[in-house]
């Protein structure tokens, strides 16, 4: 029972840049000295209304803005009237007084629309879009927000247009409307990321890795996260730097690295406390208090989470009181004080339904539905928990999702309710399945491991820089030449030593990488091998239960099925494992000896008559009497022929045909596997046979794919001193062709 972590809202993120431009106190005086050298009334409303526009504090740029409408009294500038309405409206948002706001808003919307303003407008419906947001007017700021946009775009101001589509990002996040979120963020995000905005671009990395965060895609999040941390540290922006490392703290914990989240956690509260920004300190303390509950500390978590609480109720940040009260009541619920959690889990309800905040309702309503459980009050329970696995199915939220069907499958199973158990528990199964697969899992450990390199290399060259200067400064304070010539000759030493020091821990780093892959291999190899001995005893016993069919009910008959099934699933991972420690270790034993080629081919093509009858494909082997003999690794030559073979069935359509061919030219064997699918293009084919790669053709029956078949083909048929291509046209199907050098030549080698 988890409360998820939050990143630093999109709300927060955003005010801070909506709220005030962060200009130095610099410009501010010049403006200063403009005003009281200024003597026309249209020059220092224009000047007023910069200063609103510049200032820091929200009180004193509302003051410029009454200033200026002071001035504006019996004006006919109409334009100058509607910028001033319009920085009045904002100085009122900003100070959280929404009929005021609200007035003056219209106001300049009737003026700019009047006058055909469209960048001043949209402008405008900005303001007004985070005015409803604080009104939680959610529909009205969404209309508001797409039709400044729309606006923007008309007249190409691009970088207002990426502002408000991330605003619109933000708020979609907050409603569960990802998918939304996500083409919103990546329109903003291509404007950002050109390289005269790279300073920037920070933003749009963070927001989309929020979004990918909540819907349970690690790798993107974390590539997002580390691409935006990178850009921040070469920057004094204490504040980014203080979301991101949160954020960073976030991930880590998903991903279940407790280390380097607590060690991100701690600098980001460090950091929080240095800069009283006091919603982020409640943030943090959230975030941390989740760990403590999970390593079973209820009065350490309570005393944190009690304190963001506190901050939350003094800053008046209701929404993110769900947060808070959340927390509490898993705290209550772990010290069976019931009714209290009870009560903070309404609380906490009250307000993400007030404020639209899809992600935290499907937490409530779990950590509810688990009270409810625990209080024996099983019907209000499992509706509870039911609740929130189709609100998380809704939004997308696969790590929701995961959390809710576990607990369901242990509550059925609790209750010997064996239907409903295995039905959540193939659903728990799939969704850990798809959120940890053996692909994003490899993915985050190299970013992990890429990004821990590259700060131990920026360390070092640190340092280099550092021992540089230190030694440059001495040169320069040395009189005699000598003494010169003696501080080059150290300064050189002291470089080959930092860059020698530099390639060692390099060697040692890899060396350690190279360790640590090989014993991964080694124990993947055991397990693997340990975990088929059971399998292969428990299959036995399901076929001689399917040989009592008859003594089974028809229930009976199908869960024996599905169990034999997964029997079968489970078995073919474990070759799929077997197979990538092999590859991965670089290691492939040849047992190498007189095949004939043509006849393997002829006993592969009789194993997949039936698997391709399924599917209605016919296998058409134009295999020839004669013997041609190659030399081989038996148990390796069929895997890959079977290989082949299984992906021509799994990539072609019914009614379709797979040639298999064999035949001697130029002293060589060749052999060719030829299929009616759809082709393959000339950029995946570029990727073939690289691990992991999934091409942009899926199989047509919904078969499995890992991405390792050809990869470990490749490997095999390099090992036999063979060579493989592969020839393909889109629409037109694939052919793979093989060749070997014939027996007698090895022989004469």
């Amino acid at each position: 029972m988890t409360t998820a972590n939050r990143p630093v809202s999109f709300f927060v993120l955003f005010w801070a840049l909506f709220s005030f431009s962060g200009i130095c106190q610099t410009k501010v005086d010049s403006l200063l000295v403009e005003l009281n050298e200024a003597s026309e009334r249209e020059g220092r409303i224009e000047i007023y209304l910069r200063l609103s526009l510049e200032v820091e504090e929200a009180e004193e740029s509302l003051q410029y803005a009454k200033s200026a409408f002071s001035l504006l009294q019996d004006s006919d500038e109409t334009l100058l009237k509607g910028k001033t309405y319009q920085c009045l409206g904002r100085g009122y948002v900003n100070q959280q007084q929404p009929d005021s706001a609200n007035y003056y808003l219209n106001q300049s919307l009737a003026i700019f629309d009047n006058l055909e303003e469209a960048q001043y407008k949209a402008k405008s419906l900005y303001y007004q879009a985070i005015l409803f947001e604080q009104k939680h007017h959610f529909d009205s700021a969404r209309y508001s927000y797409v039709q400044a946009i729309l606006l923007s775009d008309s007249i190409n101001d691009h970088s207002k247009s990426a502002l408000y589509n991330l605003y619109l990002g933000g708020l979609l996040n907050t409603k569960g409307d990802n998918v939304a979120a996500l083409r919103h963020l990546k329109s903003a995000h291509e404007y950002y990321i050109a390289p005269q905005r790279v300073d920037s671009a920070w933003i749009s990395y963070n927001s989309l890795a929020i979004v990918y965060d909540e819907m349970g895609l690690y790798p993107e999040a974390l590539g997002y996260y580390l691409k935006a941390y990178e850009l921040i540290e070469k920057t004094d922006d204490k504040e980014a730097k203080l979301i991101l490392t949160n954020n960073l703290g976030t991930i880590y914990h998903e991903l279940g690295k407790m280390e380097e989240s607590k060690d991100f956690f701690a600098q980001a509260m460090e950091m929080a406390r240095a800069s009283s920004q006091g919603l982020d300190e409640a943030m943090i303390l959230n975030n941390l208090s989740i760990l403590y509950t999970e390593e079973r500390d209820t009065l350490g978590a309570l005393k944190l989470i009690r304190r963001a609480h506190s901050i939350l109720m003094r800053e008046e940040s209701n929404c993110d009181l769900a947060y808070s009260y959340e927390g509490l009541g898993e705290v209550m619920t772990w010290q069976k004080k019931y009714d209290s959690a009870d009560y903070y889990y309404n609380q906490a309800m009250n307000w993400a339904t007030t404020c639209e905040m899809t992600g935290c309702q499907t937490s409530i309503y779990r950590n509810m539905g688990l009270l409810a459980l625990q209080q024996k009050n099983l019907s209000m329970g499992v509706t509870l928990l039911n609740k929130s696995l189709n609100l998380g199915r809704k939004a997308g939220y696969l790590s929701e999702m995961q959390e809710t069907t576990r607990e369901l499958y242990e509550f059925y199973n609790s209750i010997n309710d064996h239907k409903n158990a295995l039905k959540y528990h193939l659903l728990y199964s799939n969704l850990k399945d798809s959120l940890f697969n053996a692909q994003s899992t490899e993915k985050i450990a190299r970013m992990t491991a890429e990004y821990d390199f590259r700060r131990e290399v920026e360390s070092l060259e640190y340092e280099k820089m550092a021992d540089e200067m230190r030694l440059n400064d001495e040169l320069r304070q040395k009189e005699s030449y000598q003494n010169s010539i003696l501080i080059v000759l150290v300064l050189t030493l002291l470089l080959a030593a930092t860059l020698g020091r530099s390639y060692y821990l390099v060697q040692n780093h890899n060396k350690k990488l190279t360790a640590l892959n090989e014993e991964k291999n080694t124990l993947m190899g055991v397990v693997a091998h340990d975990l088929r001995s059971p399998l292969n005893n428990i299959k036995g016993l399901m076929s001689l239960v399917k040989m009592e069919k008859s003594s089974l009910t028809p229930e009976q008959s199908h869960y024996f099925q599905l169990v034999d099934d997964t029997m079968e699933r489970m078995r073919d991972m474990i070759d799929r494992v077997l197979d990538v420690s092999v590859v991965e270790d670089m290691k492939v034993n040849l047992n190498l000896k007189k095949v004939d080629l043509g006849q393997t081919m002829n006993f592969v093509a009789g194993n997949f008559e039936l698997l391709a009858s399924k599917k209605s494909i016919n296998i058409h082997s134009s295999l020839d009497i004669e013997t041609h003999f190659v030399f081989a690794d038996y148990n390796y030559l069929l895997q890959v022929i079977e290989n082949l073979v299984s992906n021509a069935i799994k990539f072609s359509k019914p009614q379709k045909n797979i040639f298999m061919n064999v035949f001697q030219e130029e002293g060589n064997e060749t052999m060719i596997i030829r299929d009616e699918g759809p082709g393959i293009s000339e950029e995946d084919q570029k990727k073939l046979f690289t691990k992991f790669q999934k091409l942009s053709a899926k199989p047509t029956d919904n078969e499995q794919s890992t991405g390792l078949g050809l990869s470990i083909v490749k490997k095999f048929v390099d090992a036999m001193d063979a060579e493989i291509r592969c020839e393909s046209e889109v629409g037109k199907g694939t052919s793979f062709i093989i060749r070997f050098k014939t027996a007698v030549e090895q022989e004469l080698v």
